[in-house]
């Protein structure tokens, strides 16, 4: 089997690194919040809404960063957002001390704590992925290395959930408060990576002039040059120089990804519905305290991380299917596993449902990636590397503020909405890829 490009090229290992440590520190704040919220008296709402806001701004940026990554230069974008994410983790540790210590009453700890995780968290993240799924298009020429090499960095990314559950449930077990703290150390070593692993970015810092978008029929099958042309790796075979122009913009509605993202879109509405939600289903059905919960929900998102990276890094790169049928797969073991994490009784069914959801996620993601990059040109893939990353991020608006709430009114009702959006997206995983499939043949 051919190495991963994760073992051959430089740059993208020190994304890797960067990704590692980022969301780690990230997964720390999500273990975190729902037990926090309870034991620094701030209502419900607010773990819901924290999410939300950086979930919108991840959506809102990611093609943002994506497109710069190629025009600016992967240094400095990931500086940039390696800065806002230490302003996230010290703004957020200092809101926690000071409603602990009685400084500040519940309405600024509130307003702190969603503005630490929200916008500025959010903006940062929001840079890492599309940042190095558009390198990972530039060094995979056709089909079956691009699964890999996407599969490989979302794996990586799971990762660092993983290390951030066991470091959460670590700290939360010495110190309810010590994740929270430990934040801002794991995002200074992340920007240390960066300043010297990085290569610096040649040429042009700014863009001197914007493509235009492609038009209609630029977009099409037969214009579009597809994915897996070396048109990347002739733009830029290093991945440390800049170029002087912004790729264009990669819409929604564009009718090569369409049917990808509405595949897609249930497992990632169901996955933030579980994630934000664990942290009161382990209290509630576990008869668990908010202390020992942090340590518990710790180790359900540990056990959801390990089912994703044992597909991503190991099992997918080496099962040889192609993204729809990675997809197809993955959504249908998705809807079984939220039918069973929906009933789960006790702690232990929890952890096997949320470690089967894992399983169904690391297929379904890179399937999705995998797909949705190769149906575009590769003039287009700084554009569809944010569109990806953003997939996950849009139902991350909806899916905390709703869960939470509908969760609050009766526990069972988010989980029979995240059923349902499954649903769909397997529906459309089987039927919209294979009518897309048939209008290809058709135009050939």
């Amino acid at each position: 089997m051919p190495s991963s490009p994760l073992l051959t090229n430089p740059t993208l290992r020190a994304l890797v690194a960067i990704a590692l440590f980022t969301y780690t520190a990230q997964n720390m704040l999500n273990v975190s919040i729902a037990p926090l919220s309870r034991a620094l008296n701030l209502p419900e709402w607010i773990v819901g809404a924290a999410v939300s806001l950086a979930a919108a701004a991840v959506t809102a940026l990611s093609q943002f960063w994506g497109r710069r990554s190629i025009a600016w230069g992967r240094r400095r974008v990931i500086l940039l957002a390696l800065f806002l994410a230490l302003t996230a983790g010290t703004l957020f540790s200092a809101a926690v001390w000071a409603r602990a210590a009685g400084y500040i009453g519940a309405f600024l700890a509130a307003g702190a704590i969603m503005a630490a995780r929200g916008p500025f968290f959010g903006a940062a993240v929001a840079a890492i992925p599309p940042t190095g799924q558009a390198l990972v298009a530039e060094v995979t020429p056709d089909e079956a290395s691009r699964v890999r090499g996407t599969s490989a960095f979302s794996g990586a990314i799971n990762l660092s959930v993983m290390i951030g559950s066991l470091v959460s449930s670590a700290l939360g077990a010495w110190w309810i408060f010590g994740p929270v703290h430990a934040t801002p150390i794991f995002v200074l070593i992340a920007l240390a990576i960066a300043l010297i692993c990085l290569p610096r970015d040649g040429g042009s810092a700014r863009p001197s002039r914007r493509l235009p978008r492609l038009s209609a029929e630029d977009t099409t099958p037969e214009k579009a040059a597809p994915a897996s042309s070396t048109e990347a790796a002739k733009n830029n075979t290093s991945g440390t120089t800049a170029t002087a122009e912004l790729p264009p913009r990669v819409r929604w509605t564009d009718r090569r990804i369409a049917p990808w993202i509405a595949s897609v879109f249930g497992i990632y509405f169901a996955n933030g519905v579980v994630q934000i939600t664990m942290g009161f289903l382990v209290q509630d059905r576990g008869g668990l305290e908010p202390a020992p919960a942090v340590s518990v929900t710790a180790l359900m998102l540990l056990a959801n991380a390990a089912g994703a990276m044992l597909m991503q890094l190991i099992v997918v790169p080496r099962l040889g299917w192609s993204p729809r049928t990675l997809l197809r797969t993955g959504m249908t073991l998705a809807l079984v596993a939220l039918a069973c994490l929906t009933i789960a009784p006790s702690l232990w069914a929890l952890a096997v449902s949320t470690f089967t959801m894992g399983v169904a996620s690391g297929m379904a993601s890179p399937g999705y990636s995998a797909g949705a990059s190769l149906a575009v040109s590769a003039r287009e893939q700084g554009g569809i590397a944010g569109v990806i990353n953003a997939t996950g991020a849009i139902t991350w608006i909806v899916a905390p503020v709703s869960a939470t709430a509908l969760y609050g009114w009766m526990p069972l009702s988010p989980f029979l909405l995240a059923l349902s959006l499954v649903a769909l997206s397997c529906a459309c995983a089987w039927w919209l890829l294979h009518h897309a499939d048939l209008e290809a043949r058709a135009r050939d």
